[in-house]
């Protein structure tokens, strides 16, 4: 039987209820990351607030949460007048300590743990700077969820961070790297966008020329320019062979939206994009390219 009151997201479109189950998680998952990394340093800036805020704000699958609105009003009040006093501090970063602690979330699992991180590197970045706080609390998370250490992208945050922790001195130099790859690997720098929107990683191979003929593309995410069958009939007209599901040992090519899809796995990034990256760390020859690098190669 057809539901009479489907649930709509925000562009008035039904949800399937399947996949509605799996993004609320991924979304708990993704605040309980957000709350922890912008928390972790022990301080709160302006900066930060606006990012939680918009963030809060953006994600449809949070706005029936009653710990969301209770976090929307308490930051709507301390930024009412752009100022945070020490008080104000101390409740909302007692408010977001408590909303960590005793949010009701099974996220036992692999991929909730991925969702919990990639919402801890947006939440440390949120005031565009990573400090030695957040630095130190980055390497002890990692090494206490040792379940998804081999899972991209942890191997590339892993080696970045030996690396910088091997002469136990943090330069301002290591610092603004680690933000640069972090930023890379979220798709998003809140900063210079001032959206705090889902985005897809922007973690691309530097490819100069893309051929066609005889190549297996592969297709992921929303894009911004046409709808994803006609980007495939377009690379069919060219002579490419579609790949519909994950890429396999015969796929040249991932090609990845502009925007981030609802139903990915991760809140950056979905399967495909995962396969891909493994198959690469294997030594195979697959390249993962953005939307406007494949547009300009036509």
């Amino acid at each position: 039987m057809r539901d009479e009151n489907p649930l709509l997201d925000k562009d008035g479109q039904p949800y399937s209820r399947v996949n509605f189950k799996h993004n609320k998680q991924k979304a708990l998952c993704s605040l309980k990351g957000v709350l922890t990394g912008v928390i972790c340093d022990q301080k709160l800036k302006p900066s930060e607030l606006l990012y939680l805020e918009s963030w809060l704000n953006d994600n449809e699958f949070l706005q029936d949460d009653a710990d969301t609105a209770d976090l929307l009003d308490a930051i709507g009040d301390v930024l009412n007048d752009r100022m945070i006093t020490d008080e104000e501090h101390e409740d909302i970063f007692c408010l977001l300590e408590d909303v960590i602690a005793y949010k009701t979330l099974d996220d036992s699992k692999c991929k909730d743990h991925m969702n919990v991180l990639i919402g801890i590197l947006k939440g440390i970045t949120a005031d565009a700077d990573i400090n030695d706080a957040e630095v130190l609390f980055f390497k002890k998370w990692l090494s206490e969820n040792p379940d998804i250490a081999n899972i991209w992208p942890v191997p590339k945050l892993t080696e970045k961070l030996d690396q910088i922790l091997l002469d136990r001195v943090i330069t301002s130099e290591e610092r603004k790297d680690l933000y640069q790859l972090v930023t890379m690997l979220i798709g998003n720098d809140f900063s210079e966008t001032g959206d705090a929107a889902d985005s897809p990683t922007q973690s691309f191979d530097n490819i100069m020329n893309i051929t066609h003929k005889d190549k297996c593309f592969c297709f992921t995410g929303k894009f911004k320019q046409l709808k994803r069958v006609q980007l495939e009939d377009k690379a069919k007209s060219l002579g490419a062979v579609i790949a519909k599901k994950i890429p396999t040992l015969s796929t040249d090519y991932v090609v990845v939206g502009s925007l981030s899809s609802r139903d990915w796995l991760y809140s950056s990034h979905g399967l495909k994009i995962q396969h891909a990256k493994k198959m690469q760390e294997s030594g195979h020859h697959i390249s993962i390219i953005s939307e406007d690098q494949w547009l300009a190669s036509l």
